[in-house]
């Protein structure tokens, strides 16, 4: 009688235990959201945004003033090695060793201007792109919430898709009204290191 008991018992700790197991799934699914995606081609936003494009015109002006700046800088220090090589055999060997150390200096500061200019075009690129990010994420916000949708994933990570979910063109409509264009600014210059093989100045 009691081995039926507590088989009876049993029984129905189990059923209980089943019953909150499946309310509780019932629950958390009711709590899940249908998915419902939409897929935007940054590649192309990227390309076709009035501000993209603007900021590709920028960028290639300012390129091209530094590299004309630099290739200048880059002959003259050319032409200035093959004066020196004139004058191995003509100037005594410590004149000679101090025109080559002056030289060296020159072409240490040249490669010094080189890696920092083109830190100063890379964070200004960077700075144009996060602006444009701050203007987009509202946008995209908006757009999911016009469509009903609960995830927006980028058309790169998409192998297939159905017509009608692309909302690319629609970003770009939307971006190009809040922000046509934007400053490409370069930073400001740090200051001036001493160049590697400069004198050290001496104490008095």
């Amino acid at each position: 009688m009691n081995n039926i008991m507590n088989v009876k018992n049993i029984s129905i700790a189990l059923l209980t235990m089943l019953t909150v197991f499946l309310v509780n799934n019932v629950a958390f699914s009711q709590e899940i959201p249908v998915a419902k995606i939409i897929v935007i081609d940054n590649r192309v936003i990227s390309t076709n945004a009035a501000v993209a494009k603007d900021i590709n015109r920028q960028t290639a002006q300012i390129k091209a003033t530094m590299e004309a700046e630099l290739q200048t800088k880059e002959n003259a220090l050319r032409a200035e090695q093959e004066d020196l090589k004139t004058k191995i055999n003509i100037i005594p060997q410590e004149s000679y060793n101090q025109l080559q150390q002056a030289f060296q200096v020159k072409v240490n500061q040249y490669q010094q201007e080189v890696q920092i200019k083109s830190r100063q075009l890379e964070t200004a690129i960077v700075n144009a792109n996060n602006a444009i990010e701050r203007e987009l994420k509202p946008i995209l916000q908006k757009i999911l919430k016009d469509t009903g949708a609960t995830m927006m994933l980028d058309k790169n990570l998409i192998r297939e898709q159905i017509p009608g979910l692309d909302v690319t063109t629609r970003v770009i409509e939307q971006l190009d009204l809040v922000m046509p264009s934007t400053t490409v600014s370069l930073p400001p210059l740090p200051e001036a290191a001493p160049a590697a093989g400069a004198a050290a100045p001496q104490e008095n």
